[in-house]
């Protein structure tokens, strides 16, 4: 959401103005070393890195449906760089508080309109596959589909398990895929998602699941990521290993390349 603007020009500016010097010196060191120091060049480098930050936000709020004059937005931006702005602070802040309380309720009537439609669809999604041949529902809601029948060893609640799979909206968006990571993902059942877990609770080694989560099961009405709020979601999931955590952590410290995958990792989609 748009907070207000409690903050003066001169800290709102401020703000834009390190953002933008902080994005040059993660991503320009070693260019710059073959650069001369170039006043004109480094000026309308700041500039046009400043102007990217601001042109994104108009565009973000363009397509909420508030329009930008971008010849006042310029106008503006000059006079305060030159210290003749014709608008005081209490009206700067006022214009711009009108504005974020605008762009709130934009905000959050598109996300109460994708709540609504995501929820449909799915509803929609859920009581065509359930009818599908080969596709078993729980008293929880969760479809599953066995593609695979495995006979190595089941899955317990404090489990460690090693996957592959495959996940994906219904609209077949992939949202996550350790088969194009070339890489399992080792997981603890006590984080998971519900109808993850409960999937996996019902597979043995060697198994490979195809699983239709409702939303409630998944992440429910807030989502997270790429993934819509109230958004049924689908894993092909291949159970490659199960491990107590103690046999994890003797292999972890084996392998120093294998960990649990955590929020700052791509698997961040299984978690709660």
């Amino acid at each position: 959401m748009y907070g207000s603007a409690s903050n003066n020009k001169d800290s709102l500016m401020k703000k834009c103005i390190l953002s933008s010097f902080f994005i040059l010196s993660l991503g320009a060191n070693g260019y710059a070393a073959g650069l001369k120091a170039d006043l004109k060049q480094e000026s309308y480098a700041i500039g046009v890195t400043t102007g990217s930050h601001i042109l994104n936000q108009v565009i973000r709020q363009d397509k909420l449906g508030v329009k930008t004059d971008i010849d006042r937005l310029i106008q503006g931006f000059g006079d305060a760089l030159r210290g003749k702005s014709t608008m005081d602070d209490n009206e700067t802040i006022s214009y711009l508080n009108l504005r974020a309380d605008n762009l709130n309720k934009l905000q959050k009537a598109k996300l109460e309109k994708l709540k609504k439609e995501t929820l449909e669809a799915g509803k929609k999604y859920l009581a065509e596959h359930r009818i599908k041949k080969g596709v078993k529902t729980t008293k929880s809601g969760l479809q599953y589909e066995v593609l695979k029948e495995g006979s190595g060893g089941s899955v317990q609640a404090e489990s460690i398990v090693m996957l592959n799979y495959q996940a994906k909206l219904i609209d077949g968006t992939v949202f996550d895929d350790t088969y194009k990571r070339k890489a399992p993902a080792h997981l603890s059942m006590i984080n998971i998602i519900d109808g993850l877990k409960e999937g996996l609770l019902l597979m043995k080694e060697g198994s490979k699941y195809k699983l239709v989560i409702p939303s409630e099961l998944a992440y429910k009405e807030d989502g997270v990521a790429d993934i819509p709020p109230n958004a049924v979601v689908i894993f092909e999931v291949e159970l490659l290993k199960v491990m107590s955590p103690g046999e994890f952590k003797k292999m972890a410290h084996q392998k120093a390349d294998v960990k649990i995958d955590s929020n700052k990792t791509k698997p961040q989609s299984l978690k709660k």
